[in-house]
């Protein structure tokens, strides 16, 4: 599974108010190449094992793989980063340290 850092976006870009507790989180990926994403979008699931705050930015750091066996697994080779969405708001940007 790669493992990924989080950065979230503030309570002001319309986040949530603290990042997910340590454990399984669950989001919907948009990765950069997906034009229609809404009608192709992939649920992501997490692996969250510490977060930190940097400069007033809060972080989380894990891993990450996709919920479904048959999704674009291949997306993680070729994009080195994507957002997260829960419902219509963008609440974080993934960005893949490793694919290991």
């Amino acid at each position: 599974m790669p493992a990924i850092k989080i950065k979230w976006q503030s309570t002001d870009a319309g986040s949530r108010k603290h990042p997910p507790p340590v454990g399984k989180y669950f989001s919907v990926a948009r990765f950069s190449d997906d034009s229609k994403w809404q009608d192709h979008a992939w649920s992501v699931v997490f692996q969250l094992s510490r977060h930190e705050t940097v400069e007033g930015h809060d972080f989380s750091s894990g891993t990450v793989e996709f919920l479904m066996p048959d999704a674009p697994s291949h997306k993680f080779d070729i994009h080195t980063a994507f957002d997260i969405y829960e419902g219509p708001h963008m609440v974080g940007t993934v960005h893949i340290q490793s694919l290991s």
